[in-house]
């Protein structure tokens, strides 16, 4: 039998035989094997690392859009912050009715005053009744239309601007061009159509030129007693600035802090001057007249320091003052003889809403009669304010009356008495400054008669003028023929002697 050849020891080297086979393979499986968790944790951090590297360029893109919107938003945001201030800054500086200049950037404008600059303040009269009679909305439309108009008037000015309500500044750094304010006067008469209406306009103007170091204020200032002075002047004005009107500013400032005082102190007194009956010469009455005596200084006139109380509003306290006064003395003159004593209402009294309980409060006080109280107002405060004048009517009804003052120098229009809550008719003192017995005073006196109202010539001093008034058939007189203003005292002592009246009335 043949006997298989043995294995080749070469070829059983090489394999190893099956066994040595299988053993590399397990060998080579369990190295691979245990290779595996080392080629995770290998894969694991690779993938970490490109996902960290992802998430890093990922959020780079991110934050660039991030910060590309962010850059658009701010764009965005920083363009309606820079209108916003635009905005704020126009309406900071600009009137927003006209589109001028406000206070605020003329008062800027003003910083640096030079030698030459000229400033005007213009004020359109009779713009409040436009505005009260039209309404608010057809006052801008036309205070437009007088921006306008200065525009195209002043194109030469630096500046023009509205204050407030009906006033404009105009500014002119190098000094105002010739004629510059007559002709934005000009520019303003023409009529204007506002709310389907024609209205018509002038204004006052106030001009002042710097000609030394001034301040804003003290310039604005000057100019504006320069306007005062144009309005008072009769309106529609150009009044330049000098020196004598900041002196009566000064004089007024000075005399409005001296009526605090004095109503403070109780430096005021009454004189009172008689109303004569001219047909027997009897005082029947007597007319309260203010008087002022400073404790420092001389008396002061009323006619300078009324019209500051009536522009301060003074006039108010300081009435009700001469009213209670003038009720309390005058009670033992109504007593004793009969005597009414009359009283001067300022129209500022007459609009208080408690005029008629200041009134009875006064009468009640006192212990007066309302039948020995003539209140006295103005033809024009009468006329003006029929609102007003209808609580005359109230106290009428209790006995008071009720004088017209200075007749013949308001409306004068006779018309009007036929109307007016009224009891007795003062005639001015201009009616006897040169012929007494004239076509229009027969006409007053017959349309006084037949009205039952009673008639008190003011201003008489000649003894021809009594008799010719008492011939016209006018009842009663005043003026230095019969006496001065006098104190009380002396009234009283004139009471005892009314045979003196009669001689001088005979």
């Amino acid at each position: 039998m043949r006997r298989k050849p043995s294995p080749s020891p070469r070829r059983s080297t090489l394999l190893g035989g099956p066994s040595l086979l299988i053993d590399a393979v397990a060998v080579l499986a369990v190295g691979v094997f245990a290779a595996v968790p080392a080629m995770l944790r290998q894969f694991s951090s690779l993938h970490a690392g490109a996902v960290a590297l992802g998430a890093a360029a990922l959020a780079v893109v991110l934050a660039r859009r991030r910060s590309q919107r962010l850059a658009r938003s701010l764009a965005r945001s920083s363009a309606r912050r820079k209108g916003l201030e635009q905005e704020l800054r126009h309406r900071a500086t600009r009137d927003p009715v006209t589109g001028l200049a406000n206070r605020a950037l003329l008062t800027a404008h003003l910083h640096d005053l030079r030698p030459g600059v000229t400033v005007a303040l213009l004020d359109l009269d009779g713009f409040k009744e436009v505005n009260d009679a039209l309404g608010h909305p057809a006052g801008d439309a036309l205070l437009v239309q007088v921006a306008d108009r200065l525009r195209a008037a002043l194109p030469d000015a630096d500046l023009i601007a509205r204050l407030g309500d009906d006033e404009f500044a105009v500014v002119w750094r190098a000094g105002a061009p010739e004629g510059a304010a007559e002709r934005a006067a000009g520019q303003l008469r023409p009529a204007y159509q506002v709310a389907g209406r024609q209205v018509h306009l002038t204004a006052s103007v106030g001009l002042v030129t710097v000609t030394e170091q001034r301040t804003s204020a003290e310039v604005l200032r000057d100019a504006d007693l320069a306007l005062d002075a144009a309005k008072h002047g009769g309106k529609d004005r150009i009044v330049r600035f000098d020196a004598p009107l900041r002196t009566a500013a000064d004089r007024y400032r000075e005399l409005a802090a001296g009526l605090r005082r004095a109503l403070r102190d109780g430096e005021f007194t009454l004189h009172y001057q008689p109303v004569v009956r001219l047909a027997d010469g009897r005082i029947t009455a007597a007319e309260a007249l203010l008087r002022w005596n400073p404790p420092d200084g001389d008396p002061v006139p009323p006619g300078v320091f009324v019209p500051v109380a009536e522009a301060t509003g003074l006039i108010v306290p300081i009435g009700w003052w001469v009213l209670g006064r003038a009720c309390a003395e005058a009670r033992e003159w109504h007593e004793r003889e009969g005597v009414s004593v009359t009283v001067n209402v300022a129209a500022h009294q007459l609009r208080e809403p408690d005029f008629v309980d200041r009134v009875r409060a006064a009468l009640a006080d006192s212990g007066l009669p309302p039948s020995a109280l003539v209140l006295e107002l103005t033809e024009s405060t009468l006329v003006a304010d029929a609102e007003s004048t209808a609580r005359l009517d109230v106290l009428r009804g209790q006995g008071v009356r009720i004088a017209i003052d200075d007749f013949g120098t308001g409306y004068s229009s006779l018309a009007y008495l036929v109307h007016l809550p009224v009891d007795v008719l003062k005639i001015d003192r201009t009616f006897l400054a040169t012929a007494v017995d004239t076509p229009l005073m027969r006409a007053i006196l017959q349309l006084a008669d037949g009205l039952e109202l009673q008639t008190v010539a003011e201003g008489v001093e000649t003894e021809a003028q009594a008799a010719t008034l008492r011939t016209l058939g006018c009842s009663y007189a005043q003026g230095y023929l019969f006496s001065r203003p006098v104190p009380p005292a002396d009234l009283a002592a004139m009471l005892g002697r009314l045979e003196l009246g009669a001689a001088r009335a005979g």
